[in-house]
């Protein structure tokens, strides 16, 4: 009976985990967005693509454990995950995500910069030689 509990406690960790991860990917094409406007058919297709690729994982997960058998207690765990990392960690790793995803944004546009000053400043010296 104990190896039948273990099991059960072990689906009920993997989809906790599922639940956190599908929000993870939630979270992370949030920040792609914030980052990289799009328009609401661009919007549309990741939406779609995202949470087909959800449903697919969900499934294999479900038949990888459970033969196929969706149970209540790995609906509830999926759920009890999500709400974990929303009330945890969602708000955290969502600005985390932008800053990271605008980090080589920063970086461009400093070092354009810095040449745009450089070429001015050349193109200036050659004016006042000429």
């Amino acid at each position: 009976m104990s190896g039948l509990i273990y099991e059960e406690a072990k689906v009920f960790l993997v989809f906790v985990l599922h639940g956190i991860c599908l929000l993870f990917g939630s979270d992370l094409l949030r920040a792609w967005r914030t980052v990289v406007p799009h328009g609401p058919v661009w919007t549309g297709i990741e939406d779609v693509l995202f949470w087909f690729g959800a449903g697919v994982w969900s499934f294999i997960l479900v038949f990888l454990f459970q033969d196929g058998q969706l149970r209540l207690y790995m609906a509830a765990a999926a759920g009890g995950g999500m709400l974990l990392y929303r009330k945890i960690a969602g708000k955290r790793v969502a600005r985390g995500l932008s800053w990271i995803f605008r980090l080589p944004i920063r970086l461009f546009s400093f070092f354009w910069k810095k040449i745009d000053i450089f070429c001015h400043k050349t193109i200036a010296k050659f004016a006042e030689k000429g």
